[in-house]
């Protein structure tokens, strides 16, 4: 009897480590997604209140990029025909009732064009804006959008040295690619031409991650027919079940963390000090909890 035992044990032994080990394919977003979208709006206008509940309406998030220093004033902004546009800024005790379920971000505290100041002030305009941001809403801010959407290399490197780790240009590339840059990070398109590519990413069925990125500003939708023009994409967008609608900050941190996932011909490793990720396996979609470790038979050829 006890010599069946070891033979039916051992027979169980050999089938279990004969069992074939998954292929590894590639990462997805949470829940096996292969899209996101993000909606990133500037400034801080009492507008944003509007913009914020139609985003909540539909499940969508938003990254709003504030000008912490004109944070409940009123300015008046100089423009190229020699017109003044006063904005109205949201109140500072506002902020976590407005933004509760978005992103707040940075835009430079005085909304200072970045080209054509120095470093030291470059720096004392974000810095000063995150310092402000935090104590206002104790939330960590480390995202961005420049300021007149300008930058460069050079202004790019300067701030890599502060607390922000992604930074939205207004440079549209009309495309769904991720970008090659977090401090330099080119949008698809500003929100007056999201219907022209809104169905597009709506039937995209590709296995590779993209990404729509929507930029504007709320002041914008005092034009009736622009606020339509939202309001319609919300809809349509917000019924997706295939798009994660993430904050800036939130996807950059997301995508690092794919990065360092280890990966060799045999095993697939999340170190322990990283985040969940989602990867694809020829058995289905799955969860690698940080310090998990995977043993896969192959990797895919499109990795």
């Amino acid at each position: 009897m006890t010599r069946l035992i070891i033979i039916f044990y051992s027979c169980f032994l050999l089938f279990a480590s004969c069992k074939e080990k998954p292929e590894f394919i590639d990462f997805t977003y949470p829940e096996g997604t292969y899209k996101a979208l993000v909606l990133s709006y500037d400034d801080g206008t009492i507008e944003d209140m509007h913009l914020a509940n139609l985003f909540d309406q539909h499940n969508l998030v938003g990254t709003f990029n504030l000008n912490s220093e004109y944070l409940g004033t009123k300015r008046g902004w100089s423009q190229q025909n020699g017109d003044t546009i006063f904005q109205k800024y949201v109140a500072k005790d506002s902020l976590l009732f407005i933004y509760k379920n978005h992103e707040i971000a940075a835009h430079g505290a005085l909304h200072k064009n970045f080209i054509d100041i120095t470093d030291k002030e470059i720096l004392d305009e974000v810095q000063i804006d995150i310092k402000n941001l935090t104590e206002l809403t104790g939330r960590k801010i480390i995202s961005m959008a420049y300021p007149f959407g300008n930058t460069n290399d050079g202004i790019a490197k300067l701030i890599a040295t502060t607390e922000i780790t992604n930074a939205r240009t207004v440079d549209d590339t009309y495309t769904f690619n991720l970008p090659k840059n977090y401090l330099i990070w080119n949008p698809t398109c500003h929100d007056s031409k999201v219907l022209d590519y809104l169905n597009d990413y709506l039937i995209l069925d590709e296995p590779k991650l993209s990404l729509f990125y929507v930029w504007g500003h709320s002041w914008e939708f005092k034009d009736q027919q622009r606020w339509n023009t939202m309001v319609e994409f919300c809809e349509k967008i917000g019924e997706a079940k295939d798009i994660w609608s993430v904050g800036n900050g939130e996807l950059t941190k997301y995508l690092k963390a794919i990065k360092r996932v280890q990966i060799n011909e045999n095993k697939i490793v999340n170190p322990s000090n990283n985040q969940l990720v989602w990867i694809k396996l020829s058995t289905g979609i799955k969860k690698l909890e940080a310090g998990e470790t995977v043993e896969i038979k192959t990797i895919s050829n499109s990795i």
